[in-house]
């Protein structure tokens, strides 16, 4: 793919996690959104996941003054529920994102790579292998979802099952999964699919079954499942760490984001 096809490909993708966000919110009970007058995003979910608390910019340009606008509404409702929350931008912040942020104490930077793939052909997805079986969730099973996510996140099961509630998980175009070794869950991820875009998130090992494959093979059936329900492009926010496992599956790095987070 020449250059400027995979900018434009990397450009919608950018603006369909966006969607997925605002899709996200209108079905987590509680959740308030909205748009500024330049586009950008104010979602929070009240969970206790900063990058779920969110003002958000999916503009290469960001507009300074709509990200401030949102930044008050943001902090006035985390202070009156006490959650963290974020910006996120596309690239890097300027000197007036970065004043504003750190007037709400946001002072943390962190950086993600943001990875773009076609899903053009589906021969070309590497097949499900070894002996690990990878099962669609229904919103019944969230509880299930939670417990394995949290492990694998390090962090208490409620947060998840209270953000990826039944309502969720039920939710046209979001589906939950599980990779079970020998009887035992081992990896959990979700897909989200909307306007034609497939974003693979969330994607996490248990601790003790990492480095065995089961991470690669729960993205393989969810690039797969995307695929078959129409999906034309994937999309993922990566660590460093996972770029190489995410590379062999035929993504490449787009962008880079920048997060402002409380320090």
């Amino acid at each position: 793919m020449d250059p400027k096809s995979f900018n434009q490909r990397a450009d919608a993708a950018a603006h369909a996690f966006g969607a997925a966000i605002e899709r996200l919110v209108d079905v987590v009970p509680g959740a308030i959104g909205c748009r500024g007058s330049q586009g950008t995003l104010l979602a929070l979910t009240r969970s206790q996941i900063p990058a779920l608390n969110v003002v958000m910019s999916t503009a290469k340009k960001p507009d300074a003054g709509d990200i401030a606008d949102l930044a008050a509404v943001a902090a006035e409702e985390a202070g009156r529920h006490g959650f963290p929350w974020s910006i996120r931008l596309r690239c890097s912040p300027n000197e007036a994102i970065v004043r504003k942020a750190g007037e709400y104490g946001l002072t943390g930077e962190s950086e993600q790579p943001f990875m773009v793939m076609p899903l053009t052909d589906a021969s070309a997805l590497p097949p499900q292998g070894g002996q690990v079986r990878v099962r669609a969730l229904s919103g019944d099973e969230h509880n299930e979802f939670a417990e394995v996510l949290a492990a694998g996140f390090g962090a208490p099961s409620v947060i998840i099952s209270s953000l990826y509630t039944p309502a969720v998980l039920d939710t046209q175009g979001f589906t939950a999964y599980v990779a079970e070794a020998d009887g035992v869950a081992v990896a959990a991820g979700l897909g989200v699919v909307v306007e034609g875009h497939l974003g693979v998130i969330n994607v996490a090992t248990t601790p003790q079954h990492r480095r065995k494959g089961y991470a690669r093979v729960i993205v393989e059936k969810i690039l797969k499942d995307g695929r078959t329900s129409g999906a034309h492009t994937a999309y993922l926010h990566a660590t460093d760490e996972a770029v190489a496992l995410f590379e062999g599956l035929g993504f490449r790095t787009a962008e880079t984001w920048t997060a402002l987070i409380g320090s």
